[in-house]
């Protein structure tokens, strides 16, 4: 899985597998790729499209982990 970690002067900065770091130019992405945004290859491995339903489901499993934690005090 590739996921955006950070977008630092055109180049999205993405975690890839868990395993390592990888420099892909923003240019090369095909719809709204933001910090977060979980890609796939298009083929070639010289672009990519961000995964939005893949994306979303990440998104909200991270956010309600985030609240139960605040529920529960652990976290201000």
């Amino acid at each position: 899985m590739i996921i955006v970690d950070r977008i630092i002067n055109a180049i999205a900065v993405c975690e890839i597998d868990g395993a390592g770091i990888a420099d892909i130019p923003v240019s090369s992405i095909s719809g709204d790729v933001r910090e977060g945004s979980v890609l796939i290859e298009a083929g070639d491995k010289l672009r990519y499209i961000v995964d939005e339903e893949e994306t979303r489901r990440r998104r909200t499993d991270i956010t309600e982990r985030f609240n139960r934690l605040k529920a529960r005090g652990k976290i201000t």
